[in-house]
């Protein structure tokens, strides 16, 4: 919240305006010649008005252009050359400031074009009014206004616009994630905190798997100056540093380890399989530290040498690659395939074993109920059954029941003595 005394100062300079016209307009009332005077001023003042907003509207044009004036997004900056030579850089930071060395509250102790914090709380020294943001924004009021920076004559000042390549990732609508690289040319740099993506290729594990890693760090350009200008790209300097951690940590780790600890990580579990803060926290310290510092020649580390700083280091994704990819792809589907007809057997078995058990159950209730019969009608029934127990056993082909005498099975039946065959006497026929 502003302080009162600054409300005061904003507050100001309407009230004297409403003021100033409520006077003018009552002497109007009572004076011709004031009434004249205003008239002439009116028209004057409505033509000042008109060309006003039509100046309004052509200066924001030429900001969008960078001719003249020129926009800062919040939490970047941009780089004023007069003609292919560096003059300046214009920020837009809440609570941050660069060391310019010709702008208010330099610090010689500070490199030049650092981005210093200066808000509560700050570690630079800076108290009182050197803590508040128009402290070092020397702009006029309507540039503020306007939310523009003046740049300068366009034959003899420009932006600086450089061409940057870098990763980012971008999630379908299946929730996949893919890394797409870009290059464009660009005239800012971020100065706020970043996230870019690295990828690692064809990494090995200790059991010598290529793998592709994903990593995701949180970068902020801490000397602008310094990151476009030291000579070298910091974009690849920075990407070669965290490859090169990169590759040494996934090469003293197993794949499956790796993999069980990402997964708890992003589920918010304990890793005590890896520590992962062994891959984060050797590439956080290239900031301070880079492998070929020399201790007699500072500056040292990513933020001493060019300007930029590693907040934070995610171990996003690991993937196997190369031949290991495709070994890994053949085992899952061998695996996938056996365990499809695993399923399969085991649904064919218990069919069967179903179908066997309500066989069972059926042929035990036709036997209950057949003994029941059996049992009410006593040695008949008992016949009976054998006689059908044979007669089941002769179906089909090539099977073939033999009797022997006498038969248990069919009572002996009463056979009629042998009559005389009749003669003709007898009136028989022949």
């Amino acid at each position: 919240m502003a302080p009162l005394s600054k409300l005061r100062r904003n507050l100001s300079a309407p009230v004297v305006v409403i003021l100033s016209v409520t006077i003018i307009m009552i002497l109007s009332l009572s004076n011709p010649l004031v009434a004249t005077i205003l008239k002439w001023l009116f028209i004057t003042i409505d033509g000042a008005v008109f060309a006003s907003i039509i100046l309004f509207f052509f200066i924001k044009s030429l900001a969008k252009e960078a001719i003249l004036f020129t926009t800062v997004k919040e939490g970047t900056a941009k780089i004023i050359l007069r003609g292919n030579s560096f003059e300046r850089i214009l920020m837009s930071f809440e609570g941050f400031h660069l060391n310019d060395p010709m702008g208010p509250g330099f610090k010689p102790d500070k490199a030049n074009w650092e981005v210093l914090f200066h808000g509560p709380g700050n570690t630079n020294g800076f108290t009182g009014e050197m803590m508040e943001d128009s402290y070092y924004d020397r702009r006029s009021w309507l540039l503020k206004y306007l939310g523009i920076y003046w740049i300068g004559w366009p034959w003899s000042v420009k932006v600086h616009v450089y061409q940057f390549v870098w990763n980012e990732t971008r999630t379908d609508e299946n929730g996949a994630e893919s890394v797409f690289p870009r290059a464009e040319a660009t005239d800012l740099v971020y100065v706020s905190d970043f996230v870019y993506v690295f990828v690692t290729q064809d990494a090995e594990t200790s059991e010598n798997l290529q793998v592709t890693v994903l990593t995701f760090a949180t970068v902020a350009v801490r000397n602008p100056y310094r990151a476009l200008f030291s000579g070298e790209d910091w974009m690849v300097r920075v990407t070669a540093a965290i490859n090169r951690n990169s590759r040494a940590f996934i090469g003293s780790q197993k794949y499956n380890d790796i993999i069980r600890s990402t997964k708890r990580a992003a589920a918010g579990g304990s890793t005590d399989t890896v520590d992962l803060t062994e891959y984060s926290a050797p590439i956080i310290a290239l900031s301070s530290r880079l492998p070929d510092d020399v201790d007699t020649k500072p500056p040292f580390g990513l933020l001493g040498r060019y300007g930029v700083e590693i907040r934070t280091v995610d171990l996003q994704k690991i993937d196997l690659s190369g031949d290991a990819k495709d070994r890994n792809q053949e085992a899952a589907t061998k695996a996938y395939v056996a365990e499809q007809e695993a399923i399969a057997t085991r649904t064919t078995g218990k069919a069967k074993a179903d179908v066997i058990e309500m066989t069972g159950e059926a042929e035990a209730k036709s036997l209950e109920r057949r003994l029941s019969v059996i049992s009410a009608v006593g040695e008949v029934g008992i016949r009976l059954a054998q006689y059908d127990a044979m007669q089941e056993s002769s179906r089909g082909p090539g099977n073939t029941i033999v009797w022997g005498a006498p038969q248990p099975l069919v009572p002996t039946l009463p056979v009629a003595p042998n009559k005389p065959a009749a003669s003709q006497s007898d009136g028989g026929s022949v």
